[in-house]
């Protein structure tokens, strides 16, 4: 079985609001997407220095007022 990350897959929802505004926030994505112009297109494992089991980061902001905070998931086995 393969582990992967609940968000970046779709298994997981996110439900979180603003602490400052209280609306929705929006998932920006996982920060490895950040790392470089290619990265988005490389696999996993190859991001996370070749540990596929560690947490995905992603990026949650406001559209809102701005705010932004990283979350991290643990991946769930498929």
């Amino acid at each position: 079985m393969a582990k992967v990350c609940p968000v970046c897959n779709a298994l997981t929802a996110i439900t979180a609001s603003c602490p400052r505004c209280g609306r929705p926030l929006a998932d920006g994505g996982a920060l490895e997407s950040f790392f470089g112009p290619y990265s988005p297109y490389m696999d996993a494992a190859s991001l996370q220095g070749g540990e596929p089991d560690t947490q995905c980061v992603h990026l949650l902001y406001c559209p809102a007022c701005g705010y932004d905070i990283r979350v991290a998931w643990e991946p769930v086995e498929v």
